[in-house]
């Protein structure tokens, strides 16, 4: 990505994700809620963290195409023949020109959720989204049963060990994943945050080559 006004404008976005994410990790009163085995109450779970990542990545991927025939969503993909689904996609990018069939609100005061059924035809790419990622827990059956709907799955984290970046996609890649991006790296034993916005940078151009 050459440098300028564009990058800065699309930093912009990498620095607001990690500002609404990293803090959840880091902030000294929820690492010591969160360490009281066998009691969830009070604090925010994993999987609602990860649903805020997904919202946050799908809203920056609804930027970057804007004014192309793409855009992002949450949900499931339709087989050839209307038939079955896949498993759920935290974040699926796909051709705008396509029937609506979605679980949504009412209209009536905003969405409360928005959940869209993508046709197979239209699907582009789906984005599997994951908190502290590690190679033992990247989705192996995960990304084989969605390579039935779709030929490009990426893996998307909000952060991995210091060292454990290659590793992680060298693996991904073994099992079938196109491609592995994360926001920060972060030393969990010393609570230390790096952040890589040239991972960012990298993910960006990606998703402009959607473009076409």
């Amino acid at each position: 990505m050459s440098e300028g006004y564009g990058q800065i404008l699309d930093r912009e976005k990498y620095h607001k994700i990690i500002s609404g994410m990293s803090n959840y990790r880091i902030d000294t009163f929820i690492r010591q809620a969160e360490a009281k085995e066998g009691d969830n109450k009070g604090i925010i779970l994993a999987f609602v963290r990860g649903l805020h990542l997904s919202s946050l990545l799908t809203y920056a991927i609804r930027q970057l195409l804007d004014g192309s025939d793409l855009t992002a969503n949450w949900g499931h993909i339709l087989d050839e023949n209307n038939e079955f689904c896949s498993r759920e996609c935290d974040i699926i990018i796909h051709s705008k020109n396509i029937p609506l069939r979605q679980w949504d609100g009412d209209g009536a005061g905003g969405h409360i959720m928005d959940f869209r059924f993508i046709p197979y035809s239209a699907a582009k790419v789906v984005i599997s989204c994951k908190s502290f990622l590690t190679t033992s827990a990247i989705e192996e059956d995960y990304c084989k049963d969605m390579l039935k709907y779709v030929e490009r799955i990426w893996l998307f984290a909000e952060c991995c060990g210091p060292k454990s970046d290659e590793k992680i996609e060298e693996r991904a890649k073994e099992i079938g994943y196109e491609n592995f991006w994360y926001l920060y790296k972060w030393n969990k034993a010393k609570n230390e945050l790096t952040q890589t916005v040239e991972v960012w940078d990298n993910f960006v151009a990606e998703i402009l080559k959607l473009r076409g």
